[in-house]
């Protein structure tokens, strides 16, 4: 008989035990409103939402660079857009000097003028975002030109990651855009001929210089343009990037979030029990089971 008295006994300390657990796990969960607070709550619920927290943190990423990227090709628009500017100046002091109407008085004062539009392009040429000059390539801390408009920077342009799978790329080389690296026209080399033709009254040479700032305006034009199609990109990126999130967010909140109702429901319905089991325990025993525990 003693034997049977301690196996009820342990049973019902077991049971008591039990329902304080319960109770303080409840108490836990909705204290966090989390229904997951440790691997132990559930191990196979914990890894997925540590799988599924993984993945957010690394769109989260992915929808930073996206943001930097639209801000790096912002600048080189704008950059571009002021360049096209200046080439357009440059190409109606051109023709104002081709006209054959221009005194060498004239001639003097137009070469004054594309010579401050030279070291204007160049300023343009080293427009920097966040501290790294945009159009050097991978060279960003590097000077893209000179004083003389020679290209410092590399050949390589910078790209960003916008998912597991897909990059963009956000560089506008400036060798490319300006001095028509890989086949194109060298609009710095254009605007130092025209300069150049200028201060000698070379007819001849300002009609091939106003050819190359043509071809150079063309070239920052197609720049612009290209420009356009990044974002066009980064913006389709960044649209899918929000889908994926609202799921992924959707996702951790069916798994980690507690139904606070149900738990309220549950909580005082162990709290009910618990009482129960140690009204039944004294009234067994004849005593407090508060003096074993």
């Amino acid at each position: 008989m003693r034997i049977t008295q301690k196996l009820s006994y342990d049973a019902y300390v077991n049971d008591i035990f039990k329902r304080q657990e319960a109770i303080y796990r409840l108490n836990k969960q909705l204290a966090t409103q989390k229904k997951v607070n440790a691997p132990s709550d559930d191990p196979v619920n914990a890894h997925n939402i540590l799988t599924s927290k993984s993945l957010l943190s690394r769109f989260g990423q992915y929808e930073r660079n996206i943001g930097t990227g639209l801000a790096h090709l912002g600048v080189a628009e704008q950059a571009l857009d002021r360049a096209k500017d200046v080439v357009m100046r440059l190409q109606e002091l051109a023709v104002t000097a081709s006209s054959g109407t221009a005194n060498s008085e004239s001639m003097g004062m137009i070469k004054k003028e594309v010579d401050n539009l030279f070291d204007e392009l160049v300023s343009i040429g080293n427009t920097s975002f966040d501290g790294r000059y945009v159009f050097s390539g991978y060279k960003t801390d590097t000077v893209a030109f000179d004083a003389s408009g020679v290209y410092q920077g590399d050949a390589n342009v910078q790209s960003i990651k916008v998912s597991p799978t897909s990059t963009v790329v956000i560089g506008v080389n400036g060798g490319e855009a300006f001095s028509g690296s890989g086949g194109g026209t060298d609009l710095m080399a254009a605007v130092s001929a025209l300069s150049s033709a200028l201060g000698s009254n070379d007819a001849a040479g300002v009609l091939a210089a106003r050819d190359g700032l043509d071809a150079g305006f063309s070239q920052l034009s197609n720049a612009v343009s290209d420009i356009g199609g990044k974002v066009s990109r980064l913006k389709a990126a960044n649209s899918d990037i929000s889908v994926y999130t609202l799921e992924l967010e959707s996702t951790i909140s069916t798994l980690e979030d507690a139904d606070i109702v149900e738990l309220i429901t549950s909580l005082k319905s162990d709290e009910v029990a618990l009482q129960a089991s140690l009204s039944s325990a004294g009234k067994v025993f004849s005593l407090n089971i508060f003096d074993y525990i």
